[in-house]
């Protein structure tokens, strides 16, 4: 696939939250379970895809995220859960394989984005994690794969005006 795409639309059933960057993996570590029984609970099922983590805004300090599962079109999340649509955009993807830990993703994350600044593009901030491989499926964690999506910001037509 090539560096940079048109990112699939989809759609999930999250929960936001806020963490520290020290403390996101506990973070997740109780989204996931808690997004897992509201949709077991809403009859999710059969509907269901891949497990995601969208990261809104990524600091030193604060991690404005999302948890949650791709859902088929025709399900509607209730309380706790939100409609999250991503992608059908053009976004630069890397594949990631290893154990799933914020230090290793964001280690990936630079090398993509400078591959894209290198290509005169500029991530839009936003950051889509798709884990494909399930942790229980899989023992040895350097076989597990994610896929990371940055959404760009468009290109600017030139100005002719000079």
């Amino acid at each position: 696939m090539p560096l940079i795409a048109q990112m699939p639309r989809r759609t999930a059933a999250v929960l936001h939250a806020v963490s520290a960057p020290d403390s996101v993996e506990a973070a997740f570590a109780e989204l996931y379970p808690a997004v897992w029984a509201a949709l077991q609970e809403q009859g999710a099922g059969a509907l269901l895809g891949e497990v995601v983590a969208v990261y809104h805004s990524i600091s030193a300090t604060e991690l404005v995220l999302s948890a949650g599962m791709e859902v088929d079109l025709a399900f509607e999340p209730s309380d706790p859960l939100v409609r999250l649509t991503l992608g059908g955009v053009e976004a630069a993807k890397a594949d990631h394989f290893g154990p799933y830990r914020f230090a290793d993703f964001r280690q990936t994350q630079a090398l993509l984005e400078q591959r894209v600044a290198r290509r005169g593009r500029t991530p839009s901030g936003l950051v889509v994690e798709r884990y494909l491989t399930l942790p229980t499926a899989e023992p040895d964690q350097a076989k597990w794969h994610t896929e990371l999506w940055l959404p760009l910001l468009p290109l600017l037509p030139p100005d002719l005006s000079e």
